[in-house]
């Protein structure tokens, strides 16, 4: 991330911790250790299921598809163009909007919506939402886009090929060859966003506080072990499942 980007980030952070000290004075005087979580996950390590229960047992709010929503809404584009620039397009984040897309927003005679205004729409956006606390923003470099931001706890789940071929297989009930396809396609994808948009290594282990492997780790296993971590006051529930 360059200096201008660091600068839009700060900017954004200055502005939402200022609307929200003013909207609720009192909220701030004790910050509480984290405030978000971010959750990088190659395909097949279970990233998704973990950051659906962690966001039902802290009662926070999950971010996936919703950040493409809000980038959407945010910037009066469809959400197909947006689709064509986030981390989960077929064809990849390459900074080109297909024609037939182009060509609708010129009959429509809207502007294009290109790789540069989805880069500095996305940053607005994650540190927007970090920014409002109790949120769970999986995928898209949020652990690059928010590393400066106070209050985060960054998590990447990973595990062995083989292992990750046999969990899509059984729950896509495709053949190993082509679930092995498709997680490499995925995890090409999500390099080449990283790259792209951040100029960072999505391997490297700098960028992340905590690393799950779960090849062996049940999902219950992996939130009782980030909830450890976060030093909140959770339901007796997640207390006791912590226990086990």
């Amino acid at each position: 991330m360059d200096r201008s980007e660091l600068s839009i980030t700060n900017r954004i952070i200055e502005r939402e911790m200022r609307l929200s000290n003013a909207l609720h004075p009192a909220k701030h005087l004790k910050d509480p250790p984290y405030r978000f979580l971010t959750i990088s996950r190659d395909e097949g390590t279970l990233g998704d299921e973990i950051a659906r229960v962690l966001a039902q047992r802290l009662s926070w709010r999950l971010y996936d598809k919703e950040i493409v929503n809000e980038i959407a809404t945010n910037n009066h584009v469809r959400e197909e163009v947006v689709r064509q620039l986030d981390e989960t397009s077929d064809e990849g984040p390459q900074g080109l909007i297909s024609d037939t897309v182009l060509g609708l927003l010129k009959s429509l005679g809207g502007s294009p919506f290109g790789s540069e205004e989805y880069h500095l729409a996305l940053l607005k956006t994650l540190t927007t939402i970090a920014t409002r606390g109790n949120a769970i923003l999986v995928g898209r470099g949020s652990n690059f886009a928010l590393r400066l931001l106070e209050h985060g706890l960054h998590v990447r789940t990973m595990g062995s090929l083989e292992v990750r071929v046999q969990r899509l297989s059984k729950s896509c009930q495709v053949i190993p060859e082509t679930a092995r396809q498709r997680i490499l396609a995925i995890d090409a994808n999500r390099r080449a966003f990283i790259r792209h948009h951040f100029r960072q290594n999505f391997d490297d282990l700098h960028f992340y506080d905590v690393v799950l492997n779960t090849d062996h780790l049940s999902v219950e296993k992996a939130v009782a072990s980030v909830l450890s971590l976060l030093d909140l006051e959770v339901p007796p529930m997640v207390r006791s499942l912590s226990k086990n």
